[in-house]
């Protein structure tokens, strides 16, 4: 399949805290797994990357897990949604704050929601999410995308990386559609 990409994004990731957010864009970085906690705020990184011979620069806004003022962000071409998958809290918050609070502003914007901590729950027997409970809840919010990940074991990141980036090519490819049409070319 070939994808086409614009030559620049802008990447929302939000969340709780401490369900991995910042470990997992350190991996879009290309960098290492941290164990330590980082308290952020609003961190932005900029990523250069190759997608099928296509030179793109990915820009990402990490934003701290108890973000008050979204509606003060510049509108992203993706918002990425994190839970962690052995939190059942965090994907409640996902359902009842991550979600409302984007939609009441940007109900286009594509989602992308993303288990985190895929390592624990391999480790954890009980009360971790199931695949199936992560689909059910990206379906019911109308997601682009959904993909479990581990930034400690770099598992699944480079989907969770082309699933962002088909989610906005996709996007933009709509736009550009409705344009044409409105303007009748």
């Amino acid at each position: 399949m070939v994808v086409s990409v614009n030559k620049s994004l802008q990447c929302s990731v939000v969340g709780d805290g401490f369900v991995g957010k910042s470990c997992l864009v350190e991996r879009f970085l290309g960098g290492e797994f941290n164990s330590e906690y980082v308290a952020t705020l609003q961190d932005d990184y900029i990523a250069k990357c190759n997608v099928n011979g296509d030179s793109l620069e990915m820009n990402i806004t990490d934003f701290a897990g108890e973000h008050d003022d979204l509606v003060s962000i510049e509108v992203p071409d993706v918002f990425v949604v994190c839970f962690s998958l052995v939190d059942k809290d965090s994907l409640e918050s996902v359902l009842n704050f991550w979600v409302p609070r984007i939609r009441s502003e940007e109900k286009q914007t594509p989602i992308v929601l993303v288990g985190t901590q895929l390592d624990k729950r391999r480790t954890q027997r009980k009360g971790h999410i199931s695949t199936e409970e992560g689909l059910s809840l990206a379906q019911s919010i109308c997601a682009s995308a959904y993909v479990e990940c581990s930034a400690k074991d770099n598992t699944g990141v480079d989907v969770a990386l082309y699933s962002i980036l088909l989610a906005s090519n996709k996007y933009n490819r709509r736009k550009a559609s409705l344009f044409k049409r409105v303007l009748g070319r």
